[in-house]
């Protein structure tokens, strides 16, 4: 796709860098003597492959006469910079003026870029060496003959080698202002890079054009003219470049090319529905045999009626595929009840999530803090298990009323959905980290602050007179939102009922596993004196809640590992800089914001603390990682690239042609619906699916084993996962072959047993084989 999009590699900027480790080497010292240090140097800049400067094609500018501007870019050796559509990945150069009041700049006129096929076979536009891109200014008819006026602009852009750095420079340009006519300057560089501008097409381009459209794609038609017969190059002459589009993904242009004419198609596709007409050209680049390279501009109009039948990227259209199948679904042990017990289901789904992977450490810290408890008024004891339960029903209601939004919108999501924003992930980073912190005596945060960092600290100590309210309703949010990359058993298919449904069982069902979550603590802190059976409060108590703090850090260690897999090696790394801020900050509160400071040195440290939150976020997220933008790039419909063990199961990447193909072919096919962020999946395929009894029943069964994976969005996957009931993963399904509408749907937690007794079942006899 054509679309625009940042690449995952991004470097480091050093200068920013030491500028902040000298701001967390000064901090304390300021916070403690109620002096901050001055922080940064004006001298420092940053390292930069790309040098940018404004040049005039005039010695001096005449009022009201247009005269050319050009963005002169200089690449070091083996950099390159990008064309107003990068292609694949990459970034345009971006080009905003500050000009004098009265002056007015034209659009930019970029010369024709070299096409480059970089590694992972990815296609994209640029420039190296040097480039200039043009731009007409107009100024006023008003400025004054005599004077000077200074033309300013930021200029935007992303270098790349063997990795990509965002570049920015303010550059600036001063010219005389004079009643005669302008004197030129700067001749031969404008005429070269006028003249490797496309030009329009006109009646003296060489071939005549016609377009046409259909089937999700435009044909370009080029006939020569005359005796004129084109050079035919493969993989260089000829070729067509896009324009971007907004609304348009714009596909790899598939062409025919001989001496005798040229067919161009590019298949194309839209984010959202659309239902006008666009204007789409793109630039034709050709040669005619004995002459030289040339290149024009090809417009043309694109009906409302064309584009309102473009597919929207990303969603397959279904027709003929496995979307289209009304299944008979034949259930494997253990899986599969009458809808009745649909609630029963949630409840039971529900209970079993708190002795689930993604949230055991909370609900072990939970028990702890009912050992605290122990002691206390049986009224309080009661009250704190109600706010604990009223926020795991708070977190659940907010995400079905939230779920309920977005499927009226007509978006597509499951069970724990919002795993699939690298932004959540960041942000839940930040919260196990700083509990984490918390836990092993780094601060102590007291109310109000226990909800800005989810009722940790203070939500150990003994609360008397209602003081642990808050602190137990976050602790119960924190709980739930942990525990939505979890799918417990009999869970899946309660939820999966529960997102076909309207929105009052949506709510419903949601409540119902709020309730059956939340149970244990209803009851033991409504039976106070069940408390006796829990070990008694004791020393013993400051050891367990810092091997919490390991469990928190293990919890990181695995949200750090799913960011990998969503944004790359450099979304890792840059996170866990600004977890060292997060870091500083808490210590930072810890160490200075006390009982015993005063107002000045708590306001003082809370201030400065939030600072360097604030400010790791910018250098290393927002400057260096440019997160928002990094985000804006991950496709959708991304698929993790298969890693596959020599000796392992050999999966194949989830698509719907894939599979349809496979069904079509009569080939019996296991779906591993999965995603990094489900500790569940991972458990299952690190136990079971590399069991060698498993591996070895794949091999001699001929089973196409695929591995649809959730980890990002996908709307193929989500629509597929909704067919069989299900929200979210895991789930696992066998398509016997030759009974695609029959297939076999396992249970979410497997056993070697239920998988292998699964696919001997699907397989013919002559095939299977124990």
């Amino acid at each position: 796709m054509f679309k625009v999009q940042h690449k995952s590699l991004y470097a480091a900027m050093i200068p920013r860098i030491s500028i902040w480790l000298y701001l967390f080497l000064s901090v304390p010292l300021a916070v403690g003597q109620g002096s901050l240090p001055a922080i940064g140097n004006k001298g420092v800049g940053k390292k930069h492959h790309t040098s940018v400067a404004l040049v005039s094609s005039v010695k001096t500018i005449k009022p009201g006469t247009t005269f050319t501007v050009g963005v002169l870019m200089k690449m070091d050796p083996g950099w390159h910079t990008y064309w107003k559509n990068p292609g694949e990945a990459g970034l345009p150069t971006e080009v905003n003026w500050k000009l004098p009041q009265g002056f007015s700049a034209g659009e930019i006129r970029w010369p024709l870029p070299h096409k480059y096929n970089e590694s992972g076979d990815i296609f994209t536009y640029g420039y190296a060496d040097e480039n200039m891109l043009l731009v007409d200014i107009v100024p006023s008819a008003t400025v004054a003959a005599g004077s000077s006026i200074t033309l300013r602009a930021d200029v935007g852009w992303l270098e790349c080698e063997n990795i990509c750095v965002p570049g920015s420079a303010m550059v600036e340009l001063l010219l005389p202002v004079s009643a005669i006519d302008p004197v030129p300057d700067n001749v031969g560089l404008f005429e070269t890079y006028s003249g490797r501008v496309p030009r329009a097409v006109s009646h003296q381009t060489e071939f005549d054009a016609t377009t046409s459209e259909s089937d999700a794609a435009i044909e370009i038609q080029l006939k020569p003219r005359g005796d004129l017969s084109f050079l035919v190059e493969t993989d260089v002459l000829p070729d067509f470049y896009p324009d971007p589009i907004e609304e348009f993904a714009v596909g790899r242009t598939q062409m025919d090319a001989r001496a005798s004419g040229i067919i161009f198609r590019i298949p194309l596709s839209v984010y959202e529905k659309v239902a006008r007409s666009f204007t789409f050209s793109g630039v034709v680049v050709y040669q005619m045999r004995g002459k030289t390279r040339s290149s024009v501009t090809i417009e043309t109009l694109l009906s409302s009626e064309f584009c309102s039948t473009l597919p929207v990227s990303g969603e397959t259209d279904g027709s003929g595929s496995v979307l289209d199948q009304t299944f008979s679904t034949v259930q494997a042990p253990g899986v599969g009840q009458p809808l009745y017990l649909f609630f029963v289901f949630a409840f039971v789904g529900g209970l079993l999530l708190n002795v689930m992977p993604c949230v055991l450490p909370v609900i072990a810290l939970k028990i702890f803090g009912l050992v605290q408890m122990a002691g206390d008024h049986p009224r309080q004891v009661k009250r704190l298990g109600w706010f604990f339960s009223l926020g795991i029903l708070a977190t659940f209601l907010v995400m079905a009323l939230f779920i309920i939004i977005l499927q009226t919108a007509g978006h597509q999501v499951g069970w724990g959905f919002q795993f699939q924003e690298p932004m959540f992930v960041i942000a839940m980073c930040v919260i196990v980290f700083g509990f984490g912190l918390s836990l092993f005596g780094v601060y102590e945060v007291g109310l109000p602050f226990v909800l800005a960092f989810a009722g940790v600290g203070s939500s150990l100590e003994k609360k008397e007179n209602g003081k642990g309210y808050a602190s137990s309703f976050t602790e119960g949010v924190f709980a739930t939102i942990l525990a939505t990359p979890c799918t417990a058993p009999f869970l899946g298919a309660a939820l999966g009922f529960a997102f076909s449904q309207n929105a009052s069982i949506i709510l419903l069902i949601f409540s119902v596993v709020a309730l059956g979550m939340s149970f244990p603590y209803l009851v033991l802190t409504a039976r106070p004196s069940w408390m006796r059976f829990l070990p008694k409060p004791g020393e013993w108590m400051v050891t367990v809640k810092q091997f919490m703090g390991f469990l928190m850090m293990a919890t990181l260690i695995w949200l750090l590992y799913v960011l990998g897999k969503q944004l790359g090696m450099e979304g890792v790394i840059w996170t866990s800089a600004f977890l060292l801020c997060v870091g500083v900050s808490c210590w930072l509160v810890g160490k200075f914001a006390t009982l015993i400071a005063s107002r000045t040195q708590y306001a003082r440290t809370w201030v400065v603390a939030i600072l360097v939150t604030a400010g790791g976020y910018w250098v290393f997220l927002e400057s260096i990682l440019d997160v928002r933008g990094v985000i804006a790039g991950v496709g959708s419909t991304t698929q993790t690239v298969m890693t596959n063990e020599p000796d392992g199961i050999q999966w194949q990447p989830f698509t719907l042609a894939v599979l349809d193909s496979h069904i079509k072919d009569g080939k019996t096919i296991f779906i591993d619906f999965t995603a990094e962020w489900c500790l569940t999946c991972k458990v299952n395929e690190k136990t079971v699916l590399a069991n060698e009894r498993v591996i070895q029943q794949f091999k001699l069964s001929g089973v196409v084993p695929v591995k649809a994976d959730w980890t990002n969005r996908n709307p193929d996957i989500t629509r597929l996962l909704s067919k069989f009931g299900r929200s979210g993963v895991p789930l696992y399904v066998i398509f016997p072959a030759g009974k695609a509408n029959e297939p076999i749907v396992l249970p979410e937690v497997i056993t070697s047993g239920i998988v292998i007794d699964a696919i001997i079942k699907a397989v013919p006899s002559s095939s299977a084989g124990k």
